[in-house]
């Protein structure tokens, strides 16, 4: 029986001579205090897997982003989305208008403050290089398109009974990616054209306790929770075609290294979830993962998604200690700027325009 304390749960595996499984929970333990993917990788290929083994995953993962939770938007955009649908939420009468940005932020986070806060006026002051709204690559699959500085869905909408698929599958967080792969099956059924097009026009959250609970602190948090959810739907699409040609990989692939947004971690989660399941796959999705952090870091101006990034590499099977070091620098420069970040003043009702610092 589980205590719900990951770490007193896994330690006691450990120690426990009858437990069949105690060099898995032995590395889930130096998992927990290292953090070194290699001893989550070892859970993963127990020699004897089986339900059990994905419990000690979980418990190695659990509280540890991507792996049991999709980290929490942190653009200026859902900053402020979150104050004003929170507000709204708890019943006050709160009028906005326009915002204004000074940079240019992911289009699923500006979608998102539009599901949230309405029609809204958004003023960006600049586009500075590299151009948020052009590829990291060229590719043959996209999710969005810009007109001007207007990002706008590159496909048509999703089915009602896609969108009624996704609120089912996408209401809570995975224990684990290896689970949540298995809960996103449903969603793999449904035509490509239905998964890009929940990707890019962001249907609302389920009406659960849970969500009209965040729907008064964090309520863009269900637009960035749902896209890996259906990430994980796509690497199930035609798992017939041998992987190196499939859809799906060419799907994952040039979402991963597209305009910058939310997507581009998203399909990048489907890949690593997708190495741990297949070795075979590990050193090329290695390489993936660590090219998109390569072009986050080499960007001479704020990334959004940067941090998420780092903290991917972080959990991707093969991660080296080179991979190791960068991400680790990138976090560490993240909580620096957080410490030194001035708090930002609240809105108010029936304010015409609201300048924020991206």
């Amino acid at each position: 029986m589980l205590s719900g304390d990951a770490d007193a749960d896994l330690r006691q595996m450990a120690d426990d001579p009858n437990f069949p499984h105690r060099d898995a929970a032995r590395h889930a333990v130096r998992f927990r205090a290292s953090g070194d993917v290699a001893h989550l990788v070892a859970v993963h290929d127990d020699p004897h897997p089986c339900g059990m083994t994905d419990v000690v995953f979980a418990l190695a993962g659990a509280k540890r982003p991507w792996l049991n939770w999709v980290p929490m938007p942190s653009e200026a955009i859902t900053n402020v989305a979150n104050e004003i649908g929170g507000r709204r939420a708890r019943g006050e009468q709160l009028e906005v208008t326009g915002l204004g940005l000074s940079a240019a932020e992911p289009a699923s986070a500006m979608t998102a403050c539009h599901r949230v806060a309405g029609p809204v006026d958004i003023g960006i002051a600049e586009f500075p290089a590299p151009d948020i709204r052009t590829p990291v690559r060229p590719g043959r699959y996209a999710i969005w398109r810009y007109d001007g500085t207007e990002p706008v869905p590159a496909g048509p909408a999703p089915s009602g009974a896609a969108v009624r698929l996704l609120q089912e599958v996408a209401g809570e967080p995975w224990a684990s990616p290896l689970s949540g792969y298995v809960k996103a099956a449903p969603l793999g059924e449904l035509p490509l054209a239905d998964l890009l097009g929940l990707l890019a026009h962001l249907p609302g959250p389920p009406d659960t306790a849970r969500w009209q609970h965040l729907a008064t602190s964090t309520p863009t948090y269900w637009y960035r929770l749902m896209q890996p959810w259906v990430c994980l739907g796509i690497l199930h699409h035609a798992k017939d075609q041998p992987w190196s040609t499939s859809v799906r990989r060419e799907v994952l692939v040039d979402l991963a290294f597209g305009v910058e947004d939310w997507v581009a971690d998203a399909a990048l989660f489907a890949l690593v979830t997708a190495a741990y399941r297949e070795p075979e796959l590990r050193a090329e999705v290695r390489q993936v993962v660590r090219a998109r952090l390569d072009a986050a870091v080499a960007a001479n101006r704020l990334v959004t998604i940067e941090e998420s990034l780092a903290q991917l590499m972080l959990v991707t099977p093969g991660c080296r200690p080179d991979d190791r070091a960068l991400a680790t620098a990138v976090l560490a420069r993240a909580a620096q700027d957080d410490e030194q970040e001035e708090p930002a003043p609240a809105p108010a009702e029936k304010r015409r325009w609201w300048q924020r610092r991206a």
